[in-house]
């Protein structure tokens, strides 16, 4: 038993006879199930930057009024962990296995849209506490500040011509980005790894909660939405002309408020500037762990410089 897990079992009081699983470890986060005779919980760790899941737990609890999500139990900064009650049993991915239910899914995103509303008059107090700032003003300066690092570029194996078009796209980004905030559309907390895999269900009551907010940023919300409809796509081969899709998109944007042409308008600079906005989040995971570690991820493996290349296509399609 390491100090981790101690730590754990004292803040839970020593409960007799539980029992402790390992259910994640990835270089970004590790996740143990402890099982005790007042419940189930769940012991996170993770490097010192993305510890901040604490502090947006409890704004998101106490000051948006927000519950649709873990409940943190007890805090360790010193080791970077804390405990969550149990919130649900298992993911939506495990739950659906493979044949994707759209009905639940629907329901997991309209929790998001709430959660994604309640958060926007608290902007300023997200920011304060260290959640990344991502809105539409700050793109061109991160994405510049990004581009122009021939060391880290140099590492993402793209030729010179893909990284002079890139250096030089600055203004066309600018230009995008005041065109999409021209609509008004207010800022809000986004889950940068929104998926159906960081929303759980009770199998008794099959409701659904939202987890792993330690990847979360201030940005449009149209960002996270486009996202997550690449997922029904990628991983259960759902048509973007099918029902389902069509299901899904509108519960994504149909309240948006927008005319149905400015609303199109609208998605398609969102479409343009969606991968620099997924560039930005795998930044986050590679500045808070080991670049290494990552790169040993099959999946994970060239996404910084595939996004490049998508944003290249994309203006050029334009």
């Amino acid at each position: 038993m390491n100090k981790i897990t101690e730590w754990a079992l004292s803040a839970l009081e020593h409960p007799e006879k539980s029992e402790i699983e390992t259910v994640v470890e990835t270089p970004w986060s590790s996740v143990m199930k402890i099982k005790t005779k007042k419940g189930n919980f769940y012991l996170k760790q993770t490097p010192p930057s993305l510890f901040i899941e604490v502090d947006i737990l409890k704004l998101c609890r106490n000051g948006c009024h927000i519950t649709d999500i873990p409940e943190l139990v007890a805090e360790n900064k010193a080791l970077n962990c804390f405990i969550m009650r149990e919130c649900g049993d298992v993911s939506l991915r495990t739950f659906f296995e493979g044949k994707l239910n759209v009905d639940i899914l629907v329901e997991g995103l309209q929790l998001y849209k709430t959660i994604q509303k309640a958060t926007t008059q608290h902007i300023d107090e997200f920011i304060k506490i260290g959640v990344p700032d991502w809105r539409l003003e700050q793109f061109p300066k991160l994405y510049q500040e990004l581009v122009n690092n021939d060391l880290f570029m140099k590492t993402q194996e793209l030729d010179s011509n893909q990284i002079k078009i890139l250096q030089s796209s600055v203004p066309k980004l600018e230009e995008h980005c005041q065109k999409l905030s021209s609509y008004g559309i207010p800022d809000c907390l986004n889950h940068s790894d929104f998926h159906e895999n960081n929303m759980v269900i009770s199998l008794a009551t099959k409701k659904v909660y939202l987890v792993d907010l330690g990847e979360t940023a201030i940005n449009h919300p149209f960002f996270s939405l486009a996202a997550f409809l690449t997922v029904p796509c990628k991983r259960y081969d759902v048509s973007r002309e099918s029902e389902t899709y069509q299901k899904l998109h509108d519960t994504c944007f149909e309240k948006s408020l927008l005319s149905p042409s400015d609303l199109q308008k609208a998605l398609s600079l969102t479409e343009t500037l969606l991968p620099i906005y997924l560039i930005f989040a795998q930044m986050r995971l590679v500045n808070a762990t080991d670049p290494d570690a990552l790169r040993g991820i099959t999946r994970m493996k060239n996404r910084i410089k595939d996004a490049f290349i998508w944003f290249i296509n994309n203006l050029q399609e334009k």
